[in-house]
């Protein structure tokens, strides 16, 4: 290689020829993109082989932690295979394939991005977009790991899950809690609209949202429950009855809640934001058991955003 290539650049002259390339690049950012790069304030050929090799066994790791999250969506779906037909299965099943397929899709595009063109190095610019791009594609795989595992440990709780009534049980009871809890704290807020409130038209539009989705979450509760009680009756396995009393109960208190916001809102109140609770009541139009709650959520974090800034 000549000596306007690689071997010999000294890492100051490259970051100069990097920022004086006109594209308004950070002396210190190029730097720091360069460090894996160098040896000793050089940028070698040798310090370039290791970046590369480094990243490639950084690629490498993430491509078998894909893997094994394949084999572990495989034994998930072999164990849930008498039951798949449940909803609440089939939509974990979808859940799961889905997490994978974006695993997968992200380890082919890090085979794809990883080169390693040494040879091709014969100016600063090169050396850059190289260090460049073997953080960005080291970064990318460690996030691929992280995503592949998590897959795997939550496809293991998902067997442990199918194995055991108890457990499901146990589950469906803490998102029971979770919903009663954030119902309680509505109808205090409502109760106290609008004598308690600083801000009583807002207030009474952000408990109108956040009502709508609880309504959402208890009808998916009680669908869910449904499909328990259809799994004991297969399994001719004892069922939790008192579910069905505290999801008449939530039922009926989200009924009332809605039945105070409707009887404390004023006309303006209304007029003021129609609009907002019409977009966000579109939002959710359409959505059915089973309901992405984490999805649900951003949307209404999203329309809270637009609705109350600069409110």
């Amino acid at each position: 290689m000549s000596q306007n290539g690689l071997v010999g650049r000294r890492v100051e002259d490259v970051i100069t020829a990097v920022v004086d390339s006109g594209d308004d690049q950070d002396p210190e950012t190029v730097r720091e993109a360069l460090d894996p790069v160098t040896d000793d304030g050089v940028v070698t050929r040798e310090a370039v082989e290791t970046a590369v090799s480094d990243t490639a066994k950084v690629v490498s790791t993430a491509e078998t932690r894909a893997e094994l999250a394949g084999i572990a969506y495989e034994d998930a779906t072999a164990a849930a295979a008498p039951v798949d037909d449940i909803g609440i299965v089939s939509a974990r099943l979808d859940e799961y394939a889905d997490r994978l397929d974006v695993v997968e899709a992200r380890v082919a595009a890090l085979t794809d991005d990883l080169r390693a063109p040494v040879e091709l190095l014969e100016d600063p610019g090169a050396v850059y977009e190289l260090a460049v791009e073997l953080r960005e594609v080291a970064a990318t795989a460690q996030g691929v790991v992280r995503m592949a595992d998590d897959l795997s440990v939550d496809l293991e709780a998902f067997e442990s899950w199918l194995d055991s009534p108890e457990r499901r049980y146990d589950e469906f009871a803490e998102d029971v809690d979770l919903v009663d809890e954030s119902l309680a704290e509505l109808s205090d807020a409502a109760a106290a609209l609008p004598e308690e409130s600083d801000a009583p038209a807002a207030d009474w539009a952000d408990a109108t949202m956040r009502t709508r989705v609880l309504e959402l979450l208890i009808a998916d509760l009680r669908a869910e429950l449904a499909d328990l009680r259809a799994w004991a009756d297969r399994e001719d396995a004892p069922f939790r009855a008192a579910f069905d009393e505290r999801m008449a109960d939530l039922e009926h208190r989200a009924g009332e809640l809605t039945d105070t916001l409707t009887e404390r809102a004023e006309p303006a109140w209304h007029d003021r934001f129609e609009n907002d609770l019409a977009a966000f009541e579109r939002e959710l139009d359409g959505l059915e058991p089973p309901v992405d709650w984490e999805h649900t959520q951003e949307a209404l974090e999203e329309q809270r955003a637009q609705t109350f800034v600069n409110r």
